[in-house]
């Protein structure tokens, strides 16, 4: 995928860090990375909470930076103007755009026709245009070896953690990320493997297997895995959820595909219905169960430790909180920003014989 140095993000009236999740992470793992966000109108309440300087507009970022990158979802579904109008100006500036969404912008007429339309040499991956020096990289777009699932993942040295979720978009990323900053922190040869489009941009490597052909989403992860067999633990970023209709098909890809030796459940506490849906949270003995069951189809696996979103809550609220999920299942729990991951680690290393 397109390595960056310096990027501005794309963060068009963005409301609050579900709106920007993109962001909001690339500025807590890369912030090196970032030089500027880009957002028009200079009012998002997004923008207005970060450090990082905010531009109206992308020639002000013209010889400082090689990437502009995405980092929201389409809104209602459609390309705003300000977008086409941002891209266009990147990429005849010879500024590289990282597009993580599935959106193919080479077809839109509106920025096709105004750098010349698109070049013949373009590709899925890499969509090119005659009149600009800039090209927009797809990293969503999969390689095309992967394989049908082989179950090699069972013979890896590296013990396999997967983050599990009651929902989507709930932490599962950044509770691998910051697992695996605890875990190189005791010594271990640890990494993170990225199954998403947001991991891919922090590690610089992965597969989004959102995009994968639902047959060979096991054989994506196992793919990732097996680059990196021998180490100590691997961290495999989570997707979506068994529970989740919209998204419950990758889930049960990754959980074969991983084939985990242990897993850590996260969950928004203060999220009452499955997102986008009308239907109830399942309560935690479910959750646990089901993914236990599932995963010991292929391999015995078992949930250790739980990870909690409490974003929209006081440290005292969440305390309050993780003390009572502590208490109703008898497993250590925390919110990795408010309070660390060393409880989930020290779980995991006892139960994965690290201690």
């Amino acid at each position: 995928m397109r390595q960056f140095k310096k990027a501005a993000l794309l963060v068009e009236g963005a409301k609050d860090i579900f709106h920007a999740k993109t962001a909001s992470v690339l500025l807590r793992y890369r912030p090196e990375s970032v030089a500027y966000l880009l957002d028009s109108t200079r009012s998002n309440p997004f923008a207005s909470t970060s450090s990082t300087p905010v531009i109206s507009d992308l020639k002000e970022a013209i010889g400082k930076i090689d990437s502009l990158i995405i980092c929201l979802m389409l809104p209602e579904g459609k390309v705003p103007k300000s977008w086409v109008d941002h891209l266009s100006t990147a990429l005849k500036n010879g500024i590289d755009v990282i597009n993580p969404l599935h959106v193919d912008f080479g077809a839109l007429p509106e920025l096709a026709n105004v750098l010349g339309g698109v070049s013949n040499d373009s590709s899925e991956a890499v969509t090119k245009f005659k009149e600009a020096k800039g090209q927009i990289h797809n990293i969503r777009i999969p390689p095309n070896d992967i394989e049908l699932f082989a179950f090699k993942v069972l013979k890896t040295h590296a013990k396999r953690v997967l983050a599990v979720g009651s929902d989507c978009n709930i932490g599962k990323m950044l509770t691998s990320l910051e697992l695996n900053i605890a875990a190189k922190k005791r010594g271990l040869n640890s990494d993170f493997v990225a199954t998403g489009q947001i991991g891919m941009l922090i590690k610089g490597e992965g597969i989004a297997i959102d995009r994968v052909i639902s047959d060979f989403v096991p054989g994506s992860v196992e793919k990732l895995i097996m680059k990196e067999k021998d180490r100590d633990i691997l961290f495999v970023e989570g997707q979506g959820s068994v529970f989740q209709p919209i998204y419950s098909a990758v889930t049960m890809g990754l959980v074969h595909g991983t084939a985990p030796d242990a897993m850590i459940l996260c969950h928004l506490p203060s999220r009452k219905k499955l997102r986008y849906t009308d239907i109830d949270m399942p309560d935690y003995p479910t959750m646990i169960r089901m993914y236990e069951d599932l995963a010991g189809m292929i391999h015995k696996s078992k949930i250790v430790g739980i990870s909690l979103n409490c974003h929209d809550m006081s440290d005292d609220e969440a305390m309050k909180i993780i003390k009572q999920t502590e208490k109703e299942t008898g497993l250590p729990t925390t919110d990795p920003v408010k309070f660390g991951v060393e409880k989930l680690m020290d779980a995991l290393s006892k139960y994965l014989n690290f201690a």
